[in-house]
């Protein structure tokens, strides 16, 4: 062979080889490519991934450090949760600044290879972390719907200045990283959705303990007519003179909101299983309970002896309530009362009500009267006791009272005098 051929055979083997090189490195960077995609696809933690995504592009791209940045739809901004590097801060820039902004608004891959001498680059970050940035690689990251995400950068290539080929594989890294960080974000929505959900049970928990609390006295009314002669549980409702008393917690739809539902349920079983002794120490009957109140009513005696009781047990609940305050205490504040008395004419007797549980029998009073107590304790705030005028009538030289006006109330044409019950007198004579 001659010399000349021999040249050439040489030159050609070099090729060859040099080939051959450039295709296992190819078929290793794929490699790496297909592991990377197992790796970071399984990983739904957010913190992990950005760690995870940072150290294997480093390791195919052969780079020093990476950075996948998000976008903030709420801020307008890109942020960043780590950086090969640095420590585990939080990097936010506005979504138009440096590369990855310049990136993202183009929605463009941009390679620099003299980050310095380019305008678009943001020193700020190399400053902050004591780092050089030389050469840069950035390419926008897109979803499965083709929706703009964020991006993915690169710095300082091992072996020079980024190419073209770089940036292909860039992006097919960057195909794996969308799907994860799609994961990842369908992960942490149905975190969330969970935690809610377990929210809303407990606090539905908690109503129905504080309801079973409230609900086992049943009033006495039904009780004996069960006991004599069960069929009266039929018979309609009759007119008679009642007083109706009206007790609810002041602003509990947000403490109940806001606060553990334990401490919820020991406020309404301290509370509430006192005041209902002193309920009964007077003769009244628990007629509907809810998650924070419940109505009482009193029709055994004459009409003014059955205002009187309301009111003793409306200042006896004022009274305890003072106390179990300053025994108790909560994060948020004393508990306040909503109380308001009424008398006068009302339907009452015994009613079913059916639900899918089952049935169950209480004793009510419907009527005038009974909207008016509602409305007069929805007046009232800070514990303090409110009547109406049909009340406030048989007992006023009985208690210390103070006129709060006539107030207009939700459905009722009139203005309604109310009374604000303050204590009772020393000398009583019982009314008849």
């Amino acid at each position: 062979m001659t010399a000349p051929n021999k040249k050439k055979l040489k030159k050609r083997n070099i090729g060859r080889r040099q080939t051959d090189f450039d295709v296992l490195d190819q078929i290793q960077r794929h490699t790496k490519l297909f592991q990377m995609g197992q790796i970071i696809t399984s990983e739904v933690n957010l913190d992990l991934l950005f760690e995870l995504i940072i150290d294997q592009t480093n390791q195919i791209m052969n780079t020093e450090r990476s950075t996948v940045f998000l976008y903030d739809e709420k801020t307008n901004e890109l942020w960043s949760l780590v950086a090969t590097g640095m420590e585990r801060n939080e990097i936010r820039i506005k979504s138009d600044v440096g590369v990855t902004g310049w990136v993202f608004q183009n929605c463009t891959p941009l390679i620099i290879n003299d980050a310095y001498e380019d305008s678009r680059f943001y020193t700020q970050i190399d400053e902050k972390s004591d780092f050089r940035t030389r050469n840069i690689l950035c390419i926008p990251i897109e979803n499965r719907e083709g929706n703009l995400i964020g991006t993915l950068q690169t710095l300082n290539k091992g072996t020079g200045d980024f190419k073209e080929e770089d940036t292909e594989l860039l992006i097919l890294i960057s195909y794996y990283v969308a799907i994860a960080l799609e994961n990842s974000k369908l992960y942490e929505e149905v975190k969330d959705y969970s935690k809610e959900l377990e929210t809303t049970l407990i606090r539905i928990e908690t109503l129905e303990r504080v309801k079973n609390q409230l609900t086992k006295f049943v009033p006495t009314s039904v009780v004996k007519m069960a006991e004599h002669d069960p069929d009266k549980l039929t018979f309609e409702k009759i007119p008679l003179d009642v007083t109706i008393f009206f007790i609810d917690i002041q602003d509990f739809s947000k403490i109940i909101e806001n606060f553990d539902q334990r401490l919820v349920n020991d406020l309404v079983e301290h509370h509430f299983s006192r005041y209902l002794e002193i309920i009964y120490q007077e003769q009244g009957e628990v007629n509907e309970t809810s998650g924070d109140g419940l109505m009482v009513i009193f029709k055994d005696d004459s009409p003014a002896a059955n205002a009187k009781k309301a009111v003793d047990a409306g200042l006896g609940i004022v009274a305890e309530n003072r106390r179990l305050n300053k025994e108790f205490s909560y994060p948020w504040g004393e508990v306040k009362l909503h109380l308001g008395i009424n008398t006068g004419e009302a339907l009452v007797g015994s009613t079913k009500m059916t639900t899918l549980t089952g049935e169950r029998w209480t004793y009510t009073a419907s009527g005038l009267v009974t909207v008016l107590a509602a409305r007069i304790g929805a007046l009232s705030s800070g514990t303090k006791l409110y009547v109406g005028p049909e009340t406030f009538n048989y007992l006023n030289e009985f208690y210390d009272y103070e006129f709060r006006g006539s107030q207009e109330v939700k459905n009722i044409k009139k203005p309604v005098p109310v009374y604000w019950i303050k204590s009772a007198r020393d000398s009583q004579i019982s009314p008849s």
